[in-house]
């Protein structure tokens, strides 16, 4: 059995136009072949993936061959890009995965100056959390990553750059404020823990340990989002300590050394697949990392 892209498309299509006859328009193509691709998929995978009526709705086997599509088409689209690309002569790409903190201070300086040295490389370049970042350059879907390091990284061909800590704070707005700067873990036990990510308890058995301290956790990607949460006296969060002296709203939370799980120290740096020679793109961006940082 095999799923042709132009069915995938066409299912694709259905769903974000919201209808057959939408979908037909957006692809250029007759209704009858939308609804032939759909019934074709259903057919191939003996079950229904929509169901029809005055609004469409996605059955379960829909919502996962929705989601499948979605990457299928998103891949395709990037390779004929990246043809398109080396047809005008543009012949590298840097494909870079970054964190919040390293995009807000560093990466403008470094991105901007990439790119005046290298004018005719293309970049792709995503904000994510720093689990996320070391799953996507496992899968291969980033070639380099530049964030905090995780605690096994024999993964990876690494380059520390500097070292850094991050600190648990809590806002003066808090309801429980000043039990929390007293120390009184129980009262952290009310209060949500703010993070961009926190990995499975089955993968890391400390990362239960640290979700029992706080009553849940609250895993927002934004970092903008977390410090305004924070600000509100929603909860408490784990903050870079660069941040927490530059930042004009961060500068006014309390940091929370006391406590005995506080304070996460860090190494940052640029990594890649063990075993892979890096791209051009990849490589010249490291080398620009390397007289950034002065190493």
């Amino acid at each position: 059995m095999r799923l042709e892209n132009s069915e995938l498309r066409a299912f694709r299509a259905v769903i974000e136009e919201g209808g057959f006859r939408r979908a037909a328009e957006s692809l250029h193509i007759s209704q009858s072949a939308v609804s032939q691709a759909v019934a074709g998929l259903e057919s191939k995978l003996g079950t229904s993936l929509v169901r029809r009526g005055k609004e469409l709705k996605l059955t379960d086997a829909g919502k996962r061959l929705f989601e499948h599509a979605v990457d299928v088409l998103r891949d395709e689209q990037q390779t004929l890009e990246e043809i398109a690309q080396l047809k005008h002569g543009k012949t590298d790409t840097l494909n870079l995965a970054l964190s919040a903190s390293i995009n807000r201070f560093y990466a403008p300086e470094l991105v901007s100056t990439y790119c005046r040295e290298n004018p005719h490389t293309a970049i792709k370049i995503s904000e994510m959390p720093a689990r996320n970042i070391i799953y996507a350059v496992l899968s291969g879907n980033v070639e380099l990553g530049l964030g905090p390091f995780q605690k096994d990284m024999a993964a990876f061909e690494s380059l520390p750059l500097y070292s850094d800590s991050r600190h648990l704070v809590v806002s003066p707005r808090h309801a429980q404020y000043q039990q929390i700067i007293r120390g009184d873990e129980s009262a952290l036990r009310l209060t949500p823990l703010i993070a961009s990510a926190l990995d499975s308890p089955d993968m890391r058995p400390s990362i239960q340990r640290l979700r029992d301290q706080f009553s849940t956790v609250w895993e927002v990607s934004s970092l903008r989002l977390r410090i305004h949460l924070v600000e509100q006296g929603m909860g408490v969060t784990f903050i870079d300590r660069k941040l927490l002296r530059e930042h004009p709203v961060c500068r006014e939370f309390q940091i929370m050394d006391d406590v005995s799980f506080g304070r996460i120290h860090k190494q940052v740096g640029l990594y890649h697949r063990a075993g892979r020679q890096p791209s051009e793109g990849a490589s010249r961006f490291i080398a620009l990392c390397q007289r950034f940082w002065n190493l």
